[in-house]
């Protein structure tokens, strides 16, 4: 009877100890790997679906979109997040410049489009 209730407690600690550990192996991974372009490119279609989407804005109005192409609001051609455009000329540059007329660039900022929008749309009603 002895030797079964210590057999008992033996099979009992070695699961308490097996399943601490593995919980602790999931949330902490020994081993990782960093996500590069080729292996996301490799992954398949389902790697790329949870890749950060690019975004487009409109230089004139605060239409964004994740396509790129033109706005239906103003029928200006999109700018990508994060590149420079001169807003008189239309003309576009990944990196900082001065348009031609000498003022400086402009970054567009899609996200802070996106809060304008929400700022200026009502509140829904409350009863």
């Amino acid at each position: 009877m002895k030797k079964l209730i210590l057999v008992i407690a033996a099979l009992s600690f070695a699961a308490i100890v097996s399943a601490q550990g593995s919980a602790v192996s999931t949330s902490t991974p020994t081993t990782s790997k960093p996500a590069t372009a080729t292996t996301a490119a490799n992954a398949g279609p389902s790697a790329t679906s949870t890749a950060a989407a690019a975004w487009y804005g409109c230089p004139k109005c605060d239409f964004t979109s994740q396509k790129e192409g033109k706005c239906p609001k103003c029928g200006v051609a999109l700018v990508k997040d994060h590149s420079y455009y001169c807003p008189k000329e239309g003309t576009v540059s990944d990196k900082a410049g001065k348009c031609t007329d000498g003022t400086a660039m402009v970054m567009m900022d899609c996200k802070a489009k996106m809060m304008n929008v929400r700022k200026g749309s009502t509140p829904p009603a409350t009863k």
